[in-house]
């Protein structure tokens, strides 16, 4: 099986950084793994939060579908 990399990424999972009363709205590139039974998405997220120099990293995400969408 190919390692999934970001250049592999056909969609974005919508984000949301809250501290106190701010907060920033960012997008995250994934890949939609599986589709749970109660209707969320399992996907695998790159990078860390809205910072560049972080597309090695990547965690798998369970999060309601429509959070994600195609690029």
């Amino acid at each position: 099986m190919k390692a999934m990399t970001r250049k592999d990424c056909m969609h974005k999972l919508s984000c949301r950084h809250a501290v106190g009363t701010h907060g920033m709205n960012y997008n995250m590139d994934c890949i939609p793994l599986k589709e749970m039974p109660d209707g969320r998405l399992k996907v695998l997220v790159f990078g860390e939060r809205y910072w560049k120099g972080h597309d090695n990293k990547k965690r798998i995400r369970y999060v309601s579908s429509s959070r994600v969408w195609a690029k």
